[in-house]
């Protein structure tokens, strides 16, 4: 006896993928050459990688609106790294499974932009190109076909699923106007709407950790790069010792920022306050080193993995017995503070995810969220179990240099299940290592492992054995020794 399935349901909307800060592919359009989305990272040396983020910085002529000197030429489809910021992670997967989730596959589009430019102009870009989007895709025949047979549901209208900056982009598309009426729903991905302490500490010195190149160089690129500005945090995240306050132009003028990227980026940032998006969907990563504050030593700013304590009522410091400020570790994704991912006046229930930034766009409980909205699932209860309460963490440094052993080490385990751990090169030298995580004595919850990479590449960690893989990049890369 046959049984009967049900048709799957499936809405007809036009889907845009924005990936975030780094999530694009750039060229150098006079050269040919590829400055971001490279791949085969353990061909370069640190000077060359030093050489490719001083081609990346903003030229005069950009700065004043002359851009096209570099384009992108897809969302990323390898794995990179700016040290700072962390890995960014190919965006295939993501594609792929909502392609197979639409209607048909010319209703979904990767949105490409150049990131070092401001979320104004490239918000502009997005608004153009999902009027356009939303226009081919109405006249493609899959969709009149689908109106035939559901004259009931009138055209379709657009869902964008945007990670990181992205997110940033689709509020500047809302904040213009025009489109509002035509977006169904809008899915922000670990998207900083109230900045990231990283922009901050990468535009003052460029070393928020030692880093495997001269000092200078990423602190010199970042400094001219609007959308790097765009990311300073808006939140009371500059720790004044016994206070905090959000930092005002001049903080940010002295962390070494341009006067005028700093201005206009404040202007932005107030011309956006109150803007909320169409049924919005926000996944927020948690559980991983974050930082969340900065305190000036000097002319450095210090990151901080801590914020000042606050009185939820009327948002006082909280004090220690002994006089001593209150301070809480709230982590986040390893890039955004969990709380900076949350926009101001929104509704929603965030969801929660433990990933790190980078690998948020990659995890299966985010693939299936964004593909549930394609079949009209919108609260995170109706997706069930896959989303899951919460995992064990993964550290591993950001970067080491071949032939160093180093340690990597899982947190918030708690024994139910087994572990195991697997290191992948992904830039194409196919080294695998098997690290064998064992307990740490005396320490309940925490396991460790040490590793040794022979050969520079940019190596995948995947711990397996809870809710769904937890991955962490590690770029091996010998140091530059010069200043």
């Amino acid at each position: 006896m046959s049984r009967l399935r049900a048709p799957e349901r499936r809405l007809h909307d036009a889907v845009i993928i924005v990936p975030g800060i780094m999530g694009s592919a750039l060229k150098d359009v006079e050269s040919g050459k590829q400055l971001w989305g490279i791949g085969r990272l353990f061909e370069y040396t640190a000077r060359m990688h030093a050489g490719r983020l001083r081609a990346l910085g903003l030229t005069e002529a950009e700065r004043a609106g002359r851009t096209g000197r570099i384009e992108p030429t897809g969302v990323l489809n390898v794995a990179e790294w700016m040290p700072g910021f962390g890995s960014a992670q190919p965006y295939n997967e993501l594609v792929s499974e909502l392609r197979r989730a639409a209607v048909h596959r010319s209703a979904v589009l990767p949105f490409p932009y150049d990131w070092r430019l401001s979320v104004e102009h490239n918000g502009g870009l997005l608004a153009g190109q999902a009027r356009r989007h939303l226009e081919a895709w109405r006249q493609h025949a899959a969709h009149r076909h689908y109106l035939d047979r559901h004259p009931e549901a009138g055209p379709a209208r657009l869902v964008f699923v945007a990670h990181s900056m992205g997110g940033l982009l689709v509020r500047e598309l809302v904040h213009s106007g025009g489109l509002r009426p035509d977006i169904r729903a809008v899915m922000t991905v670990g998207t900083p709407f109230s900045g990231s302490v990283n922009a901050a500490v990468m535009l003052n010195s460029g070393k928020g950790a030692p880093l495997p190149l001269p000092r200078t160089v990423l602190r010199d690129a970042a400094r001219t790069m609007p959308g790097v500005y765009d990311l300073l945090p808006s939140y009371r995240a500059l720790d004044l010792g016994t206070d905090s306050r959000v930092p005002t132009a001049a903080d940010l003028v002295a962390l070494g920022g341009r006067r005028d990227l700093v201005e206009d980026s404040l202007r932005r940032r107030d011309g956006r306050a109150g803007i909320t998006l169409p049924e919005h969907s926000m996944v927020v990563g948690l559980g991983k080193r974050t930082l969340q504050s900065y305190h000036m030593a000097g002319d450095t700013a210090v990151g901080m993995e801590a914020i000042l304590d606050r009185d939820p009522g009327d948002h006082r410091v909280l004090f220690h017995p002994d006089g001593r400020p209150r301070r809480e570790n709230r982590k986040g994704d390893g890039t955004v503070y969990q709380f900076a991912a949350h926009l101001p006046g929104a509704g929603e229930r965030p969801v929660p995810v433990y990933q790190e930034h980078g690998a948020l766009a990659r995890s299966r409980t985010v693939i299936d969220h964004a593909c549930g909205m394609l079949r009209g699932l919108r609260h995170p209860d109706e997706l069930g179990a896959m989303l899951g309460d919460g995992t064990f963490d993964l550290d591993a440094p950001e970067w080491v240099e071949p032939g160093a052993p180093f340690t990597i080490e899982v947190s918030g385990w708690d024994g139910d299940f087994g572990l195991s751990c697997t290191a992948k090169e992904v830039s194409g030298l196919g080294d695998v290592l098997y690290p064998e995580l064992k307990p740490v004595p005396g320490e309940d919850g925490r396991l460790a492992a040490t590793c040794v990479a022979t050969q520079p590449g940019l190596y995948e960690f995947e711990v397996v054995g809870g809710k769904e893989p937890v991955t962490r990049l590690v770029l091996v890369l010998a140091a530059e020794r010069q200043a």
